[in-house]
């Protein structure tokens, strides 16, 4: 009989979340980078720097370079494309980040599109025309969305969502938060954002074990989960430990 077949967890932390300087790693990864040292740990990264500015390419060939073939690169969307005003973007920019994330090769693990709390459903075409774009560019990435204003949280939103192939991102930022997938999505994107939403604090191992039992289900049902810890003024890399931890003991 054949073995069904399984999701991946992947775990991580929003930006590169280590403790301790290179001194204080273990010997064999001092004269290593953070990213080095960083991947031995955890299977994946949620690139927050993307977000600010478009990386060299070299500069995602390199990272991608530093890691195993196993490990996957979440890259966060420019600003220019999901944060700027009524969303009057030039679509070239989007041409133009895909095309310097490819050198990510076989690692690129998600495309993260965030929208900020100001963009409500109102701007339901100009987040359609971005999705559309998106995948017309060919470049194959995983999309996952997060919305931060609760207008969104309507079927037309989850059919938009399934139509373009993209997951909508689960998180706890309070006056957005939102906390169920759309049934057409083939992986399921998480991001812990602290117990209150402001990327502080870290949460209790009994919160963490739900959301484990959680992502089991997922696993079970053949999606692959990706969990990001973006607590990162807080218990970001001791949580993702844990949340691994647990996730191995299932």
């Amino acid at each position: 009989m054949n073995k069904q077949k399984r999701g991946t967890l992947r775990i991580g932390t929003s930006g590169i979340v280590v403790p301790g300087t290179k001194l204080s790693f273990p010997p064999a990864f001092q004269d290593k980078s953070r990213l080095y040292f960083y991947s031995s740990l955890f299977n994946t990264l949620e690139v927050n720097s993307s977000f600010y500015k478009i990386p060299m390419t070299k500069t995602f060939e390199k990272w991608s370079n530093e890691v195993d073939e196993s490990f996957q690169f979440t890259i966060k969307l420019w600003r220019e494309i999901t944060h700027t005003k009524k969303l009057e973007i030039d679509l070239d920019n989007i041409d133009k980040f895909l095309k310097a994330a490819d050198l990510l090769g076989n690692k690129k693990g998600c495309l993260l599109v965030q929208f900020p709390g100001k963009i409500t459903l109102e701007y339901y075409n100009q987040v359609e025309q971005i999705l559309e774009r998106i995948v017309a560019s060919n470049y194959q990435w995983r999309i996952a969305v997060e919305f931060r204003n609760a207008s969104w949280y309507v079927g037309e939103v989850y059919e938009m969502l399934d139509e373009y192939g993209a997951s909508l991102a689960l998180h706890d930022i309070p006056k957005g938060k939102n906390l169920e997938v759309n049934k057409g999505a083939k992986f399921v994107y998480v991001r812990f954002h602290g117990p209150r939403g402001d990327y502080r604090g870290g949460y209790d191992n009994i919160i963490l074990k739900e959301w484990s039992k959680r992502m089991e289900g997922w696993l079970d049902d053949n999606k692959d989960v990706y969990a990001y810890f973006n607590n990162t003024m807080g218990l970001a890399f001791e949580n993702a430990m844990t949340l691994k931890s647990l996730a191995r003991k299932r």
